[in-house]
């Protein structure tokens, strides 16, 4: 099939909304530069990216806002940190990435990693690996959120992710889970526990259905 070239009056309106996202950017940087930073190579649709806080929130070489319709909304309070690591995509055709970090709160990111209109929560830490792709209607907590009962007091713990990891649509993981790498997380699961290395695991809650190989080459 023939490829369809685009005519000239659409080149010249990609390239306006080119150099108008390049000014709003730079606008941004200055606005933010004591609290966010964009690393080299990155590339950054101006109003799809929210920030709201105090907190501090780096983007690794190459990270990527996509131009979308949901904005996605970095929540951060005093002390807290998001990291991005190199070439992180943020997209959010679905429904948008909200990223809440509580007060000395951490969020870590791994290279390569993809962030589609997920919810993450940290009140301590949540560490992702290389390669971790999380889907719209994912939720990542690190705490129970509120208080269980007048005595029973707020459990805060960690979240972590290894590497090569899919995360299917409407996955819920909670407070204390650590899922190995090369794993698969089916869509509805809740993790509420370890998941160990190159496992496929589905439920709520989830457990390990069957192991898996590498995911490194996958796509």
């Amino acid at each position: 099939m023939e490829a369809i070239k685009p005519s000239f009056k659409d080149l010249a309106y990609l390239k306006a909304v080119y150099h108008w996202n390049r000014f709003q950017f730079s606008r941004l940087e200055r606005k933010l530069q004591a609290r966010v930073e964009f690393a080299e190579g990155c590339d950054i649709w101006v109003p799809g990216f929210r920030y709201k806080g105090a907190g501090k929130i780096y983007f690794g070489k190459g990270s990527i806002i996509e131009r979308q319709e949901h904005p996605s909304i970095f929540d951060t309070e005093v002390g807290s940190e998001v990291i991005l690591g190199e070439r992180v995509l943020v997209r959010s055709k679905y429904c948008s990435n909200v990223l809440t970090c509580f007060e000395n709160a951490r969020i870590e990111v791994g290279d390569d990693s993809v962030l589609n209109g997920c919810v993450i929560t940290a009140k301590n830490l949540v560490r992702l690996g290389r390669k971790v792709l999380l889907p719209w209607r994912g939720t990542i907590l690190d705490s129970d959120m509120h208080d269980l009962t007048n005595t029973d007091k707020e459990g805060i713990g960690t979240v972590e992710i290894g590497d090569y990891v899919w995360v299917g649509t409407g996955a819920t993981i909670l407070s204390g889970a650590r899922i190995g790498s090369h794993c698969i997380i089916a869509a509805g699961s809740v993790v509420n526990k370890d998941i160990p290395d190159h496992s496929l695991a589905a439920g709520a809650p989830a457990r390990v259905i069957r192991e898996i190989e590498d995911r490194d080459q996958a796509r």
